[in-house]
């Protein structure tokens, strides 16, 4: 009887759903429970922000709008609100650096009008009503679509400030003596703390049980005085950051330390199941949050992580691809790139990393390193090869994964032409082309669903994605299995690492890896461990 092979047994771990509480109509989102309308509080006294909207457009909105009395100052608010609860979602999902470069946010912008407050006269928008008379409160720099399902990305104007409460906070930080002083300075307020919650995770303490909490939510515990200690030092020592960065920063690390004080030391983070197969979180989580500020978070721990995880994941299939294209040849000829990325990484790296900078370049050799990692990388997720953008059907222009990456293009051509990297590509489009194939024929309704086909033509890198994605979700949970047979449990987990609190045993980390190669019939799977280290207040 002839064994499975491994790609049969990839496709065969796909669990129809991931166990997830539905509530009460929806599936627990920011704002689910509550009206845009009600009381938005936010952080106002514990240092988040709060919009402020010129004079002149209240003015003109009275002078237009006199009657009933009160009915433009109650309108205006409402717009504020809700502009500002669609920007506090937007900062707590996170800003990419283009946004933080450019002053965007991501948002519904639609919401503004569907959901924004009427006007008396004709029930006219109060949105249309501002863009009329030529005071919108946004500018829209790239319209969103209910079809793709994107948001607008979009730009404040000159009549709205923000009033983030974090004026003056680097000079009070910078008087304290000792971290109790810093302690009294910071989310001191309970109060403030609770209302945070209530509005950050409405449900979570209102009609949720403890059974049904652990189903929506994930807890992550929080070194207090870590985090606190992060923030006077980002606010003091961080020169090397940007403003812009460090209020970002600033902001989500208030936010974080607001909740963990009223929870007594956890920030919960809300479930958000992919159907590729990950566990993501909505809104700031451990995930995604700078990897400065994860360690902030945290405090003193170890983080374990999958050692290049998706190209030795490819790798599983790589013997029976082999003997498919040659079977004179073996698997170390055919893919002899791939498995040096695997097993002696630093000399690959020292290779590509010779062909691709010169002297003239600025970057320090890890930051080299970090840039052909990410590369590499995107190429395994099946990134194009190409060393220049492309101009879409509705005009816009597309940078390619690696362009964005690899900005210098005198870098981005050698780094193309480096010998082991046109192999490396050749190694990787034929494993992509297997696996693609392979899901065709074993998973035709998954291949040719929206997943995966989203126009009219299957995308390989997204099947791969898909395939992998799963397959890493099953292979971190055997890890916490054998964690959890020593009494270990994970305090956060990310994609294809997990952390805990203390070093593993070499025996227990040794046990982990043997479990994974095992189960999933893969030799080059193999696990790391680096110490992160919390912040301290020093005077």
């Amino acid at each position: 009887m002839e064994s499975a092979s491994p790609l049969s047994i990839a496709l065969s771990f796909f669990p129809d759903q991931f166990l997830f509480a539905r509530i009460d109509g929806n599936y627990g989102g920011l704002g689910s429970a509550a009206s845009y309308y009600k009381c938005v509080y936010f952080l106002e006294s514990t240092a988040m922000f709060k919009i402020v909207i010129d004079p002149i457009v209240l003015q003109r909105l009275r002078k237009a709008f006199p009657k009933p009395p009160q009915c433009a100052d109650k309108a205006l608010e409402k717009y504020r609100l809700l502009l500002e609860d669609l920007l506090f979602k937007a900062i707590q999902r996170g800003r990419s650096a283009y946004e933080l470069r450019f002053n965007l946010y991501s948002i519904p912008a639609a919401d503004l009008s569907h959901k924004g407050p009427q006007l008396s006269l004709g029930k006219e928008r109060l949105h249309a009503w501002l863009k009329a008379q030529q005071l919108d409160l946004i500018q829209i720099v790239e319209l969103g679509s209910n079809l793709n399902g994107l948001v607008s990305k979009v730009r404040l104007t000159n009549l709205v400030t923000i009033d983030d409460g974090l004026t003056g906070l680097a000079q009070q930080l910078s008087y304290a003596k000792s971290a109790a002083e810093v302690d009294a300075l910071l989310c001191a307020d309970m109060a403030a703390n609770a209302k945070l919650l209530s509005e950050l995770f409405p449900d979570y303490f209102s009609y949720l049980s403890a059974h049904q909490r652990a189903q929506v939510f994930d807890n992550v515990p929080i070194d207090i005085g870590s985090l606190e200690a992060y923030i006077v030092w980002l606010n003091t020592k961080a020169t090397k950051l940007s403003a812009t960065k460090i209020q970002t920063y600033t902001r989500q690390a208030m936010m974080i330390l607001a909740v963990a004080k009223y929870t007594g030391g956890y920030f919960p983070m809300r479930k958000k199941p992919s159907d590729f197969g990950r566990m993501y979180y909505t809104g700031t989580s451990v995930q995604n949050v700078d990897k400065t500020l994860r360690r902030a978070m945290l405090g003193d721990c170890w983080e374990y992580d999958i050692k290049s995880a998706v190209i030795a994941w490819k790798l599983t299939f790589a013997q029976e691809l082999a003997a498919a294209l040659d079977p004179n040849r073996a698997v170390e000829r055919q893919f002899w790139a791939s498995i040096l990325y695997v097993t002696v990484r630093s000399e690959f790296m020292r290779d590509v990393r010779a062909a691709t900078f010169d002297q003239s370049t600025l970057l320090p050799r890890d930051a080299q390193n970090a840039l052909i990692k990410q590369a590499v990388t995107a190429i395994g997720f099946g990134a194009r090869a190409k060393t220049s953008g492309w101009r879409e059907v509705n005009g816009t222009w597309t940078n390619p994964s690696l362009v964005e990456l690899l900005k210098n293009p005198d870098e981005r051509s050698r780094f193309f032409a480096c010998p082991m990297i046109q192999q490396f590509i050749t190694e990787q489009a034929a494993l992509d082309k297997y696996l693609a194939h392979g899901m065709k024929a074993a998973m035709p309704e998954v291949y040719f669903g929206p997943l995966i086909t989203a126009n009219t033509k299957p995308s390989p890198s997204k099947a791969v994605a898909y395939l992998y994605q799963h397959q890493e979700t099953q292979a971190m949970n055997i890890a916490r299995a054998v964690l959890a047979k020593h009494g270990i449990q994970p305090i956060a987990n990310i994609h294809d690492a997990f952390i805990v609190k203390r070093k593993l045993p070499t025996d227990v980390l040794h046990e982990v890896i043997f479990e994974m190669q095992e189960q999933m019939e893969n030799p080059y799977f193999s696990m790391k461990g680096d110490k992160l280290e919390g912040f301290r207040f020093a005077i």
